[in-house]
């Protein structure tokens, strides 16, 4: 990963060890002792053949372990929520030597071991039963492991290696993206941390595979065979991951897996890992077409170099326990959204008016959000760990990194190809980070984005858009960036649909009423403030319906299915009006020689560096 060496061979077995020595040298730095060479690997065995108790059966088996041993439980993976994984853990014993062996309890995620034990084992069982891609789960019909939420980690020994083995139901099998190891049936990785980012799937799942630039990349999928056409899933995906290594110009890894789940109902999106990607997409999305599933695996997969391996220095190294700054995810998530567009329109999955009405979209959401007066792109990633709160979602409390972020990404995209005659971009900015930082096990902060901008586009202001657009509060001038391709942002006034309510959704939790306008429609039907809404029209919820309502009519009927305490009935009533600011992203009739240089590169991807450079 963070290394020079151009070798293929070399990047594959660089890759193997997952940065392990780095990942060493940054513990030490922050007082976590990494392993001594030739330590014994720590062991897991994870026994799923009970999946109807929802109970994964956990030994660990820690050889050499000294008097004083620490034996920790994360609080955090994945979510940037503190999640408390040890509400989920019991019956945790101990042997020393196959002897009983007590364990003193420092605190909620931390056990001690007294005595030095040759061989100390932990048994203990987790109780896995969220049945989404950020969590754990384990049922009758599969098991998706996240072991950050399954295994203890020695925190003075986060760098030791690890072995892992399963013990499965008849007739199940097993898809990871851990490593085998020289043993048949145990897998290993060079350290806990390559161990939590390294997701398990075991069931009866599809499984499809697919060789590309020297890699091979691995799809499985857990749903409905009538949901999906295996020739199209892997036609989409053949053509996103072709075009996003071709723009980084670099193919890290050696086996890239895609954990697809699409169950009848639930909450959609995707989680990023080193080498993979686990996504899910409710059945409904699904029949609706693939745009949501290649959106979010545009997404994910350009993770694989955005945050992954081009760090911010607040990620490392990772804290389980207390999570990490992240200030940086207008950069780390908003432009990997940007890139997860440019890569759909590049590559011809959708059209130049999609992408445009999907920009002016992107505008219309943040200027809905008055909070983006006083809350910077900078200020909303730091409080990502505020987003288990529903009320946090208020228009008038938060804006999106993701929404922000994103837009963000496309005026530096702009600015930069304004500014260098449309020689640079943003697709040099990222090369130069993966080239300069992640290969180079280097990690970087605003001052190092600022540095490489200004050195690509000279006569572009950058230290004024990180003080107004990144760390600011202004509105963003959006006139003189789309000016840049010759584009301009139109508005008309016109009504539309009003639910007449508000609602209010944290990431996982159910939708919410937060207040309900006086002498709506809402109201006269009954709805109140604090009624948790389960369906839409039949359909269950797991979205906003302030999200779907643009898309209908004032005066169209709309029925919810409503729990009041402990009551449950349906309101029906019809949708009201109001007048809205439209939003539309039109092309100048007569662009400038050189804005219609910007956008062409803009939107096909090409600067006159690469047009120059020899076949």
């Amino acid at each position: 990963m963070r290394n020079i060496f151009s070798g293929v061979g070399m990047r594959f077995q660089l890759q193997r060890t997952c940065r392990h020595v780095f990942v060493a040298f940054l513990l030490a730095l922050s007082g976590i002792v990494p392993a001594a060479a030739g330590s014994l690997p720590i062991r897991y065995l994870l026994d799923l053949r009970k999946p109807s108790s929802h109970l994964v059966q956990v030994t660990m088996a820690v050889p050499d372990a000294t008097a004083g041993t620490e034996l920790q439980f994360p609080a955090w993976n994945n979510l940037y929520q503190i999640r408390d994984f040890v509400r989920d853990v019991q019956q945790v014993e101990a042997t020393c030597n196959a002897k009983p062996a007590p364990l003193a309890r420092l605190n909620i995620d931390t056990w001690q071991s007294n005595e030095p034990c040759s061989n100390l084992e932990i048994h203990y069982a987790v109780y896995a039963n969220q049945d989404d891609i950020f969590s754990s789960v384990l049922n009758d019909h599969r098991a998706f492991l996240n072991f950050a939420l399954l295994l203890f980690y020695l925190p003075q020994e986060r760098g030791r290696g690890v072995q892992v083995q399963f013990l499965l139901p008849e007739g199940w099998k097993l898809a990871t993206v851990l490593n085998n190891s020289s043993e048949p049936g145990v897998y290993e990785a060079a350290n806990y941390d390559c161990l939590a980012d390294s997701p398990a799937e075991a069931g009866d799942f599809q499984e499809y595979d697919y060789e590309q630039s020297g890699a091979t990349f691995r799809v499985v999928v857990d749903g409905g065979r009538n949901l999906y056409s295996p020739g199209r899933l892997l036609a989409a995906l053949k053509t996103i991951t072709a075009a996003e290594t071709s723009l980084m110009r670099d193919v890290p890894f050696r086996r890239y897996t895609f954990f697809y789940y699409f169950p009848a109902s639930g909450v959609g999106g995707g989680m990023e890992h080193r080498n993979g990607a686990a996504i899910c997409v409710p059945a409904d999305d699904m029949r609706d077409g693939l745009y949501s599933l290649e959106a979010t695996t545009a997404h994910e997969f350009f993770h694989l170099w955005n945050v992954k391996r081009i760090r911010p220095k607040g990620l490392e190294p990772i804290d389980y326990i207390h999570g990490n700054d992240t200030s940086d995810l207008w950069f780390s998530e908003g432009v990997t959204s940007t890139y997860a567009q440019l890569i759909l329109l590049r590559t011809g999955i959708i059209g130049r008016k999609f992408f445009y009405d999907h920009l002016a979209s992107q505008i219309a959401e943040l200027k809905a959000r008055p909070a983006r007066h006083y809350q910077s792109a900078e200020e909303s990633g730091r409080e990502a760990w505020l987003e288990k709160y529903a009320d946090y979602f208020r228009p008038e409390r938060s804006i999106s990194y993701y929404n922000k972020g994103e837009l963000l990404g496309y005026l530096l995209d702009l600015a930069i190809r304004h500014s260098s005659g449309n020689h640079h971009s943003l697709d040099t900015l990222m090369r130069l980070l993966n080239q300069d930082y992640a290969k180079e096990g280097r990690f970087f902060d605003d001052r190092d984005l600022e540095k490489l901008i200004s050195k690509l586009a000279p006569g572009f202001d950058c230290n004024r858009f990180f003080r107004n657009d990144v760390d600011g509060t202004r509105d963003i001038d959006y006139d003189t960036y789309l000016g840049y391709a010759g584009l301009s942002l139109e508005t008309r006034q016109a009504k539309v649909a009003d639910l007449g309510f508000r609602d209010l959704k944290s990431f996982i939790g159910p939708v919410v009423v937060d207040s309900v306008e006086p002498g709506s429609g809402a109201q006269a039907a009954g709805l109140k403030s604090g009624d948790v809404l389960l369906k839409m029209n039949g359909a269950e919820l797991n979205w906003l319906p302030s999200e779907d309502v643009g898309e209908m009519h004032p005066g169209k009927k709309v029925k919810f299915t409503v729990r009041r305490g402990g009551r449950i009935f349906d309101v029906e009533f019809r949708l009201g009006s109001r007048l809205a600011t439209i939003y539309h992203v039109k092309q100048q009739k007569h662009p400038t020689p050189s804005q219609r240089l910007v956008r062409e590169g803009w939107l096909e991807g090409e600067t006159s560096m690469d047009q120059a450079a020899p076949n």
